[in-house]
């Protein structure tokens, strides 16, 4: 199964801010990555992301009808709203994806879940939507964690006269370079 990494950053590569507010993102992003998913058919959320989007309203939500929606969260006895599939792992989320006949599949994470399926080596494609806007504080792309993924560019978008598209592909398995380079410089 093939996995594309779609998030909205501002330049400096936030998701959120601290809060879990994503003020700073465009209604065009919004419907860009719509574009996307509504394409691919399914989309895997984090817990904190599901319940961040649970909180955008029932418009926004109308806007999902139609797609799978994989929550991943560690708690097993979490509750999701009914069209939405609760599994504990990045692994799960894909074979219940391919089970259900996908090839492809979004995810739109949240920083610890995109680190998780990064170090997994999961991730084949990364598109990032990014905005106009340099977040201060905030919650980055990925969390601090010990991985390298290595990119070839695929493509440059303008989606509007202030928002940029940059689409690569991940070429082999996260390195693990780094983590003997920190073990040598000690």
């Amino acid at each position: 199964m093939k996995l594309i990494l779609w998030m909205a950053t501002s330049l400096n590569g936030m998701i959120a801010r601290p809060n879990n507010e994503e003020d700073f993102l465009s209604e065009d992003t919004w419907l860009e990555w719509l574009r996307w998913i509504r394409e691919v058919g399914c989309v895997i959320f984090g817990r904190k992301t599901y319940e961040v989007v649970k909180g955008y309203g029932e418009e926004s939500l109308r806007d999902l009808k139609g797609i799978k929606i994989m929550v991943v969260s560690s708690q097993k006895d979490y509750k999701v709203s009914e069209g939405f599939e609760l599994v504990s792992s990045p692994q799960e989320a894909l074979e219940a994806l391919e089970r259900a006949g996908f090839q492809v599949a979004v995810l739109t994470g949240g920083s610890v879940l995109d680190s998780a399926f990064a170090k997994a080596g999961l991730i084949d494609e990364i598109v990032l939507n990014v905005e106009p806007v340099v977040v201060g504080e905030g919650i980055p792309l990925f969390s601090s964690s010990l991985f390298d993924l290595k990119l070839k560019l695929l493509e440059t978008k303008k989606v509007n006269s202030n928002l940029i598209q940059i689409h690569y592909q991940v070429l082999g398995k996260p390195g693990l370079v780094s983590q003997f380079r920190l073990k040598e410089n000690r």
